[in-house]
């Protein structure tokens, strides 16, 4: 590998780092057959994780970063069979067409993909004997973070969920994959700018292509910005410029690549624009209506998948849950994808006659039957949002909801299939939830990788820039499809109260303008020595509204628990 490579890739992330230092970095590459961008890109992870800043790399952290390179190459190779293996990003999806049944893009597993070691049946897999001895972890019950505890009255009688409103659900009916349409992007764009503007009383906004040299007159431009080789700029369908930042008021530790922002200060030559103030907030107002009921809380629980995995064939942590569900009388159950993971759904494909998509309804009506035949829960809604590494999820981003399962037809008042994203509202509290991992994506893009009100920033760029996922990349193994992204991905009307989301972050819960934001974590997890560990799942509380005032900041509890 050429030594300026790998320089240029830290530069390009914007960060500096000592000769001492490439010159191990160069000598790992070359040894472990690592490639400049996957050592960088994985450092920034580690980062991201670890909370530390992305230029304080040393010779030990190196060492730690070349293991954890190692251990996820098969996770990695995993990934990349999953996506080869799903059909729906062949011809069908290469060439513009309208989707006209779900088979076209599906799955068609074969029977000599992978070789397993233990065979099982799918009434192995339902069978609930000894679920409580596989799940006595020392972590069980352990909260890792909490807000609000004191807000719920913890005697008040559960509530159940009498309104139910999915939004845009309805798009999906006749999608179409693979269109792209700049013009829609600047209208959306242009949206936000003018929000922006309005809000802080700017001057009008003058086109990037309309620029022209002058003395200090101050003047607003807007656009993304983006970061080429540590300098930013600032692109539009209209023109690019150089941004100079050296007298901006605020610091620049609060922007991100791809970010829309808006920019006010002075143009003296063409070649750069000198940036006094930039602005970023174009939030949506909170509803203003008030919960539907009047007295009680209303609880619920979400949880991230993989909730059946190779090694974790059984789903004992997901049936641990519905019966945890059942024993505090929980109304609302959402379950952010993937049900299946990818390679389990080829494994069961092989394993028995029966059709994947047949297994995955048995397999979930077996596990979800406890909270229906309970006289607390009967009236439960579960919400099932897709995911694109579900094995029986489509492999784009946005990800339709799974509309060939029959467990909604079985369950018609209790079960819901949703995309990934999904905005809905119960009891007229709107939550938004995201199964992709949009806030590793998001600390990524970050323009100054520091750990400083780390969560809160993030939250904060997913309220001010109204998106559910504002980096616009779902994975790079994943097919992002742009014009889906506009219709499902951004926010209309209003922010959402709740936002539900799973990273590889550490688990948190943060109110930024109202809106409360929750990484739940995942269920189930696996360390290096491919053993299964307990993950967490939230646990939310939603009080009454009090002498007509409610607000996230006084209504709502929430935890987050280890299973």
């Amino acid at each position: 590998m050429d030594r300026p490579i790998l320089v240029n890739e830290f530069e390009d992330m914007g960060m500096s780092i000592s000769d001492d230092i490439i010159d191990e970095c160069v000598i790992v590459c070359h040894t472990h057959k690592i490639s400049a961008s996957d050592l960088v890109g994985s450092w920034i992870a580690y980062c991201a994780s670890s909370q530390i800043d992305s230029n304080d790399l040393n010779k030990e952290r190196l060492a730690t970063l070349v293991k954890s390179i190692k251990e996820d190459d098969n996770l990695k190779a995993n990934d990349k069979k999953l996506i080869e293996n799903k059909s729906n990003l062949n011809e069908s999806a290469t060439h513009t067409q309208s989707v006209g049944s779900p088979s076209s893009l599906k799955s068609t597993h074969g029977t000599n993909i992978i070789q397993i070691e233990n065979e099982f049946k799918v009434s192995d897999i339902i069978d609930e004997d000894d679920i409580k001895e596989e799940n006595e972890f020392s972590t069980t019950g352990d909260v890792t973070c909490n807000f609000g505890l004191e807000n719920v009255n913890k005697n008040d009688p559960p509530v159940c969920v009498e309104k139910l409103c999915l939004t845009k659900q309805h798009l999906w009916e006749n999608f179409v994959f693979g269109h792209v349409n700049y013009q829609k992007f600047d209208e959306h764009v242009q949206e936000l700018v003018n929000d922006i503007v309005q809000k802080n009383d700017l001057k009008p906004v003058t086109s990037l292509s309309g620029l022209y040299c002058g003395n200090n007159t101050e003047i607003t431009i807007s656009g993304s910005l983006r970061l080429i080789k540590k300098e930013l700029f600032l692109d539009s369908l209209h023109g690019f410029i150089k941004l100079d930042m050296s007298e901006a008021e605020q610091p620049i530790k609060s922007l991100f690549v791809n970010q829309i922002l808006v920019v006010t200060g002075t143009n003296p030559n063409t070649k750069v624009f000198k940036v006094k103030r930039f602005y970023t907030d174009a939030s949506l107002p909170l509803s203003n209506k008030l919960p539907s009921f009047l007295k009680g809380n209303l609880h619920l629980m979400a949880a991230a998948g993989p909730f059946f995995t190779e090694l974790s064939p059984h789903g004992k942590l997901l049936k641990s849950l519905i019966q945890k569900s059942v024993d505090v009388d929980v109304q609302l159950l959402i379950l952010l994808g993937p049900i299946f993971d990818g390679d389990f759904g080829m494994q069961l494909n092989k394993r028995t006659s029966e059709d994947i998509q047949q297994c995955y309804d048995e397999v979930l009506e077996a596990t979800l039957k406890p909270l229906f035949n309970n006289p607390g829960t009967q009236n439960l809604k579960v919400l099932m949002l897709s995911s694109w590494k579900d094995s029986e999820n489509y492999s784009f981003y946005p990800t339709p909801p799974n509309t060939e399962s029959v467990l909604p037809t079985m369950f018609p008042n209790n079960v819901y299939m949703l995309s990934d994203p999904s905005v809905f509202s119960v009891n007229d509290i709107i939550f938004a939830g995201n199964s992709s991992d949009s806030l590793m994506g998001l600390h990524v893009s970050a323009i100054n990788q520091t750990k400083e009100e780390m969560f809160t920033k993030l939250a904060r760029q997913i309220i001010w820039q109204r998106c559910l996922h504002p980096s616009y990349i779902a994975n790079p193994n994943v097919a992002v499809d742009h014009l889906l992204w506009l219709e499902h991905c951004t926010l209309q009307q209003n922010t959402p109260h709740i936002i539900l989301t799973s990273s590889q972050l550490r688990t948190f819960i943060r109110v930024v303008d109202g809106c409360m934001v929750i990484n739940i974590g995942q269920l189930v997890k696996h360390n290096s020595q491919k053993q299964v560990v307990p993950g967490t799942y939230g646990h939310i509380k939603i009080a009454s509204p009090k002498d007509g005032i409610w607000s996230t900041q006084t209504n709502i509890s929430a935890e987050i628990v280890h299973i």
